[in-house]
């Protein structure tokens, strides 16, 4: 069964530069954009997505384009000025990492290669995201 959202970093130009967009799977009938500054994002049942081909290119040196994402099935989106939220929610948890100008990988200080990793819960604490 295909996963329900996708969840990157939006690095395109414009008013949602640097915001973390949700879309459903298709990309058809949900997308919006969340200001790192301002909320966290909690993902579960996720997956770590990357076309390793667009990546090696961007890797080599040719232009950035959409080549990473984390698919999963159901998110929260917690508003750092709420009552729920915690600070310390991803306390104890593993950052993982995607630059495909310095890596084609996800990867973590252990994991050189993380793509298709599967975990329970992810979030996202400003613009990085912890499993």
């Amino acid at each position: 069964m295909k996963k329900r959202f996708k969840v990157r970093f939006h690095l395109g130009k414009g008013k949602n530069y640097m915001k973390w967009q949700v879309t459903d799977h298709k990309n058809n009938f949900y997308k919006d954009y969340y200001d790192p500054e301002k909320v966290d994002i909690i993902m579960y049942k996720c997956k770590l997505g990357n076309q390793e081909s667009i990546a090696r290119k961007i890797f080599n040196g040719e232009h950035k384009t959409v080549c990473a994402w984390v698919e999963c099935d159901m998110i929260d989106v917690v508003y750092k000025n709420s009552n729920a939220y915690d600070e310390s929610i991803a306390d104890g948890a593993i950052h993982y990492m995607y630059n495909p100008r310095k890596w084609p990988h996800w990867n973590s200080n252990d994991i050189k290669n993380a793509d298709n990793m599967t975990f329970v819960k992810m979030q996202t604490k400003g613009r990085k995201i912890y499993g």
